[in-house]
């Protein structure tokens, strides 16, 4: 089976490049190879794409809304329509159900809407996604490393790194279509995490409640192995609640 991977050097795609490299014959293209997806070349005829590349960050988008609309959704678009022929994964976000909060969000649910239109197109929406080297500066990173100035008394979805490549690695041997959430189906306390840090009030756009909706990736063998509480604890962090 031939591959095309988008973003493989980002954190989830450097992951399952790992996994999936063993199995199956990959192209791999990443724009800090200089290969922007918006305009390069793609002279290839894969039987599947995964594609991860993207922005990424509920701050940023607020920030700079176009260049999410560029990145997200003009080039999924353009994987789309360009690899007709094959099944097309994209990275979808739990943030899609909210769009209205940031232009991330809604740069994600313009992708999902455009996925109803491609019988081709199976949009993943990831929910907070960790393992033991997560993305710099983001909650798990910052607890990790003792940084963590502050919580929200929000609750989120944590699925690990692996448990994500699996669920992916399911989708790649299935024919199923459409859009799905990929998750443990459990929602946590932010707070019960860290509940000796200051809590903060004050998170405009950011979604207060992320939870799977696990039943159709479960249906195709999917079941989650790791718990982010017992993740923690076994990292050192023993004041969970």
């Amino acid at each position: 089976m031939n591959i095309l991977l988008t973003g493989y050097r980002g954190f989830i795609g450097s992951h399952l490049k790992q996994k999936l490299e063993r199995k199956y014959n990959l192209c791999c293209i990443d724009l800090k190879d200089g290969k922007d997806l918006y305009d390069c070349p793609l002279d290839i005829t894969p039987d599947i794409v995964i594609h991860l590349a993207g922005k990424s960050g509920v701050r940023e988008s607020v920030k700079n809304p176009s260049a999410y609309w560029r990145n997200n959704v003009e080039v999924t678009k353009r994987m789309l329509e360009r690899f007709s022929t094959a099944r097309v994964l994209y990275a979808s976000s739990s943030s899609a159900y909210e769009p209205e909060l940031n232009p991330y969000a809604m740069s994600k649910h313009i992708c999902d809407e455009l996925a109803r239109v491609h019988s081709n197109a199976v949009g993943m929406r990831f929910h907070t996604v960790y393992s033991e080297t997560p993305r710099e500066n983001m909650f798990i990173h910052k607890l990790l490393n003792g940084t963590l100035e502050y919580v929200t008394q929000h609750r989120r979805d944590f699925v690990h790194i692996e448990d994500l490549c699996d669920a992916i690695e399911i989708l790649i041997n299935s024919d199923v279509t459409g859009i799905l959430d990929i998750g443990t189906g459990v929602a946590v306390p932010v707070q019960h995490l860290a509940p000796n840090v200051p809590i903060r009030l004050n998170t405009e756009h950011e979604r207060s409640f992320t939870q799977a909706r696990i039943e159709k990736i479960q249906s195709l063998g999917f079941e989650p192995k790791y718990d982010v509480k017992k993740f923690l604890t076994n990292q050192g962090i023993t004041n969970i609640i």
